[in-house]
């Protein structure tokens, strides 16, 4: 930049030789055109990496609907979603989004993919792919769900400043609850602005309610514990630990439940059964073959159970825990033909 500096009164300019008279005190005068270029291309390199981020995240529309719903970073257009088709042919983001009365009356394009009732929640909770829990953090600490997430102040907060631990579930399969259903449904509505596809709305009640009944139900059943039971209360000596198939990208997912792990394969020994990991143990689901397996495993193993889809696993696994002091893990919500596809499996 050049710079000539003028004070008050007559003088002469040293660097080109002028002769002048100004009445201010002094003033800068600044290669402005310079800067102002600069500033312009600074300007256009920063929107152009938070255009690239957002058009990179995999969500409709590029990203968060606060700043994308008029596509303004270019993204592809063209392919459906599930809160009411393309966002700029909608105007999604542009609607009057419709409240928790309407949704449950009847729904609409603003509206979470289900609202779920209490019944509903009863016989769906372990279906999920993740369960987030949107109260606050004194709430979440006074009792919450062993296998769900945190996410405090969701409702009041856009999606994007929970991407540590929601990043990356936009296709997943989630409900989400509080106390009452208010917050559920706001939290809802941040979620579907991010760009997340199924989402489920718990407005019947909420956690400590829905807590109560699982238990209750559960504690009356001759099939004590239930799935349901194990989700809210968490490993204990009647509740092996779940670990659903949505959770397993990798290997590395398995493989960190514990330093020894002992794949147990409870399929029956027939057609279509015959084929498994050759590093897993195959164990008929009955007391007598579960206490003599568990004879030859060492104490310190995590007992990864599966099956075809999750049913008997989870009954052999709550065989396990009783007679195994290590951790007993079980494959819910998929079996043999989902671990199939995780490569690196065969060397556990």
């Amino acid at each position: 930049f050049t710079t000539t500096i003028h004070f008050q009164s007559s003088g002469i300019n040293a660097e080109y030789g002028e002769f002048y008279t100004i009445n201010t005190n002094y003033f800068i005068q600044t290669n402005l055109r310079m800067m102002l270029v600069q500033l312009l291309i600074l300007l256009t390199l920063s929107a152009s990496v938070r255009g690239e981020d957002l058009c990179a995240r995999e969500a409709q529309c590029g990203g968060s609907c606060y700043a994308t719903c008029d596509n303004q970073c270019g993204c592809d257009s063209s392919a459906s979603v599930t809160y009411g088709g393309v966002c700029q042919d909608t105007g999604f983001c542009q609607s009057e989004f419709l409240h928790l009365e309407d949704c449950i009356e009847g729904g609409g394009p603003t509206c979470p993919n289900k609202m779920i009732s209490m019944t509903q929640a009863l016989e769906l909770f372990t279906t999920y792919d993740y369960r987030i829990d949107v109260r606050s953090q004194p709430e979440w600490d006074e009792g919450h769900a062993n296998m769900s997430i945190p996410t405090p102040g969701l409702a009041y907060h856009p999606a994007s400043n929970y991407l540590d631990v929601i990043g990356g579930k936009e296709d997943a399969n989630i409900l989400v609850y509080c106390r009452s259903g208010g917050r559920a449904f706001d939290a809802s509505l941040h979620l579907l602005k991010w760009g997340f596809k199924n989402i489920n709305s718990f407005y019947h009640g909420g956690f400590p309610d829905l807590s109560a009944r699982i238990k209750e139900e559960s504690e009356k059943s001759s099939a004590h514990p239930t799935k349901n039971y194990c989700y809210v209360t968490g490993p204990s000596d009647i509740c092996p630990t779940p670990l659903p198939i949505a959770h397993i990208k990798s290997v590395d997912d398995i493989s960190r439940m514990g330093d020894n792990i002992v794949l147990v394969d409870v399929r029956p020994r027939r057609e279509p059964y015959l084929t498994s990991f050759k590093t897993a143990h195959r164990v008929t689901n009955s007391k007598k073959k579960i206490v003599k397996f568990l004879s030859t495993v060492e104490e310190d193993a995590t007992i990864v159970v599966f099956c075809a889809e999750s049913t008997a696993a989870f009954k052999a696994a709550k065989r396990m825990v009783k007679y195994f002091s290590g951790k007993v893990v079980w494959i819910d919500n998929g079996g043999y033909e989902d671990l199939k596809e995780i490569r690196g499996l065969q060397k556990l």
